[in-house]
Parts: C-alpha cells; structure tokens; sequence
C-alpha cells in the first residue's frame, strides 16, 4: 500500500494561478520562444490542476485533461528540451497507473533526462521521489527502493512547510518504500520501515504506516503484533477512511485484497474476510505470499458463518435519506442525490444484515427502527455517525446468562455493529467542483421474515 508523497512541482500546481482558460493556444507568430514556452507551461499546469478536480483517479474528463495537458508539456518540450521543470512536471503526470504502462514507462525516460539536465541538482529530490514510485508500478522493486533511498538522503535539504512538513514526507517515503521491500520478501526491512514512519508520522495518515505494518507482521508470522498494529490503525481511522481513499496505491494492484481480507479478519466479518482472501489467491496466484493467505482460508472456514437461511430472515430497509434544508442564503447545499446514496447503500447493505442476522441469533424477536446521521466528505468517506433515534428492542426475548459470549443487549450490539459498518461505507464522490461535505439522516428498519 503506497500514497503519493507530495513533491514541491505538485505544491506549485495546489497554488496555481486559476485566472487563465486551460483551452489558450501558444502565443501567436512572432512572440519570443521564452514567452511560448511560458504559455505552454502555463496553459498545461492550469488543465492538469482542473482535470484532478474529478476525484477518482479513472474518469475519463480527468484522463482526457491529463492526457492533453501531458501533450503540451511535450510541444514545450520541443521548444526547449533542458526545461528540467516541465520535464520533471511530465514524468509526475505520466507516472499515473491509469494511463497505462507505456506511459509509466515513457515516465521513467523523461525523469532520467530531467536528473541529466538538472546541473545544479535543485530537482534532484523530486526526480528521485516520482522515479521510487514509477519503478514501483512497474514492479522494478530493488530501482525504487534505491531511489526512495535517495530521496531520504535529499530530504533534509528540502524545504519544510506546515501543509507538508518533512516527518510527514519521510515517513511516506519510508513507507513506500516498505512496501516495496514486502515485494521482494525483505520482511525484516519493511516491518523496520514502516514501524519508524509509524513513529515518525501521527498525523491521519499513520493509520496507513500501522496497516502496512500489521500486513508485514502478519506475513512474518508475527501474529500477535499484527492484531496490535492493526488494532492501532483502526483506532486512528475507524472508518478507513484513508485506506479507502483514491490516493492510496497498491503494488501489485491485486495486493489490496490481502489488506482488505485482513482487515475484515480483525473486524469478524468472516464472510467479507474469506471473499477478499479468495481474490488475492485468483489475482497474484504466484505471490510469495499466497500461502499465507491459504491459512487464513483455512482457519477462517473453521469459523461458523451465517447461513444464507439466516441472511434472508435479516430483514433490513433502507429509507430515503433526509438531507439538512437549505438555507436560503445558499449557506448548505447537497452534492448528492438521493440514487447516490442509496447506490452506497447497496454496495454494502450485505454488512447490516449480517449485523441483524448475529443479533436474531440472540435474540429472535429482535426488531425496531434507527435514525442516524452521517456527515460525507467530498471524497465519499463517511467523517461521522451519530444515532438520532433508536426503537429497537428484544421484545423480552433475549435474558442475559454467563454462558453468553457478550453481556451487552442485543438491541445495543445491534446498534453498534450498524454504527461500525456505516463509519466504513463509501458513498460516490461529489462532483467536481463541489468541495463542502453533506449532512444528512438514514432511516433504517429492521424486521425479521
């Protein structure tokens, strides 16, 4: 699991100017070869920042942004080759998985000339840092890590910044770099890695460094400091909210599902657990670490699971969401639709009837209605749930013994395992553009067939 360690050429682009039509063609017959270059650089580095606008990584509009803002830097690029910044600024934006491996490969190419041309070395850190990340994708482990490696030695002759502050930065490029040690079965290295970006980095992205090290420890067989690493991670970010977000990476890509697996393991979701393992072992079959991942299956097919019998006697319905009422000064404003959420909804509908399904097991007549409040961040991460109302009850069939695994009521377990399971949903992104978070309320109901 890997994120983008933001460099200073990406900063410039966070602070561009927004004045100027991303569509302006270079300067007319005449204008200086100085002014042209200028133009296009400019042009290219507004259209990038518009496309980033679309917050998932694959549409097509930002694809399309990126792909013709990548062409101008080329055309600026014919005007003046040496140009290490627009050269350093096409390796960034070619280095992005979605445009393939052609491109990621080209990426590779255009950095290389950028170190060539840079004499002075005041991109040095840069180049370093997307060539770890580029050869990473493309699975040439031992040339990232040398690279991050670089990278770490340039470090501490970088800027600091308060939005991006260097511990923050090197912890990233540890992790990165932890990642890619995994890859090549270095165990010892990457779990030394990630526990020192953990220790470096207590910002919301330690939740990353800590997941990454309870999957390196969990590999190692080190079971015990999995669980606490992962136990860590989920207390930074109990809604994963991170992990689920578009900037985090994952090399190879099929590895998320080991992540997801173990997570699902840690949280009992047995079921979402063996799905997520099974995939691993169908998408990287040849993995070094597809063994470990059999153990899991077999110890967690041990486990009982919930019989599909059961599933459809969890009965759960969703409501229309009631979203917060617009002021009339424009002051709240929703950025989804109601198809948009239900949509989140579905996606994930199977977890809150197996938390209905665990409660009937203790209590059969179990049953009522919840209100709750979600805040959804731009992104489709859920920043908040908070009960408003709450009818369930055990209808006086449930009575706590000590022979019981959980002492707390049905009705309460309930209400927090569907607490649990809304913190993790992901809900489609608001539209580009729209910056702001929405408020809203979803009923649910809870009968048993």
């Amino acid at each position: 699991m890997r994120l983008f360690v933001v460099t200073w050429a990406i900063v410039a682009l966070l602070f561009c100017p927004s004045g100027h039509s991303a569509d302006v063609l270079p300067g007319p017959t005449g204008k200086s070869k100085v002014q042209q270059l200028a133009r296009l650089k400019e042009n290219a580095k507004v259209l990038y920042y518009a496309g980033l606008k679309h917050r998932r990584r694959d549409h097509p509009e930002r694809i399309s942004m990126t792909q013709t803002a990548i062409s101008l830097l080329q055309k600026a690029l014919v005007l003046e080759p040496s140009d290490v910044e627009a050269r350093v600024w096409l390796g960034e934006w070619m280095s992005r998985p979605e445009l393939g491996n052609p491109a990621m490969t080209q990426a590779i190419a255009e950095l290389q000339l950028a170190r060539k041309f840079d004499d002075t070395g005041s991109w040095d850190f840069e180049i370093a840092t997307q060539l770890g990340i580029v050869l990473s994708h493309l699975g040439r482990f031992e040339e990232a890590v040398a690279e991050y490696d670089r990278a770490l030695r340039l470090l501490p002759g970088e800027p600091d910044s308060l939005l991006f502050p260097s511990r923050h930065q090197q912890a990233t490029l540890l992790s990165n770099s932890a990642e890619a040690l995994m890859a090549m079965g270095k165990l010892d290295q990457a779990i030394r890695r990630y526990s020192q970006a953990e220790q470096l980095d207590t910002g919301d992205q330690s939740a990353l460094h800590a997941l990454g090290l309870a999957v390196a420890y969990d590999r190692d067989g080190q079971v015990q400091k999995s669980r606490e690493a992962l136990g860590r991670s989920l207390a930074a970010d109990p809604g994963l909210r991170i992990y689920q977000g578009d900037e985090v990476f994952f090399v190879p890509d099929g590895d998320r599902f080991y992540y997801d697996g173990l997570l699902a393991e840690a949280l009992g979701n047995r079921d979402e657990a063996l799905r997520s393992f099974r995939q691993f072992v169908v998408e990287l079959p040849k993995s070094r670490y597809t063994p470990r991942a059999k153990e899991h299956l077999e110890d967690l097919q041990k486990l009982p699971g919930i019989p599909v019998a059961e599933l459809f006697r969890a009965n759960v319905v969703v409501g229309s969401p009631h979203f917060a009422p617009e002021d009339s000064s424009g002051g709240v404003e929703k950025h989804r639709t109601e198809e948009d959420i239900h949509k989140g909804v579905r996606d994930k509908m199977l977890e809150l009837r197996q938390c209905y399904a665990q409660g009937l097991r203790r209590a059969p007549r179990l049953s009522g209605d919840m209100l709750v409040a979600l805040i959804v961040d731009p992104s489709g991460a859920v920043l908040l749930v908070q009960p408003l109302d709450n009818s369930l009850a055990d209808r006086g069939s449930w009575k706590p013994t000590g022979t019981q695994t959980s002492s707390m009521p049905p009705a309460t377990e309930l209400l927090r395992c569907v607490q649990n399971a809304l913190q993790r949903f992901r809900f489609p992104p608001a539209a580009a553009g729209n910056d702001d978070n929405d408020e809203l309320a979803l009923p649910i109901h809870f009968e048993a067939r």
